[in-house]
């Protein structure tokens, strides 16, 4: 379901390969949220959204060393907004000892949400300016 798909490629080899990363991640809840095998996800949420975390740092960091380097304008609102990516995840992060059977699916659910609002609003349309 989740694939990097044209439209999000900059054409900065490095970058589109970490945001391949991101898609990965977002495939993965994906198919966690559709198992109907299996029962309890938790841990496998948390893998998830830790490597979220993982990657966001790491990412973010390339990303505004190259737009630097670069002397990319938009930069602010990148970092603003890669700001925003952060926060999100950690209030996700915070909500898994908060996992039951009950809502572990609506926390997948809402992950997938940020995820899809992000490659929508910030890879395809922020992230193609540096283009």
């Amino acid at each position: 379901m989740y694939e990097l798909k044209s439209q999000y490629f900059t054409g900065i080899e490095a970058i589109d390969e970490q945001h391949s990363r991101i898609f990965k991640l977002a495939d993965d809840a994906y198919k966690l949220l559709k198992d109907e095998n299996k029962l309890f996800k938790d841990d496998d949420l948390a893998k998830i959204i830790s490597g979220l975390q993982d990657y966001a740092k790491y990412h973010f960091s390339e990303e505004e060393a190259y737009m630097e380097k670069m002397g990319f304008k938009e930069i602010s609102k990148q970092v603003e907004q890669h700001k925003w990516f952060l926060y999100e995840v950690n209030r996700l992060s915070e909500k898994l000892s908060e996992v039951s059977l009950g809502n572990q699916d609506a926390l997948i659910e809402k992950t997938l949400e940020n995820l899809t609002t992000w490659f929508q609003n910030h890879i395809e349309i922020l992230d193609m300016q540096m283009k």
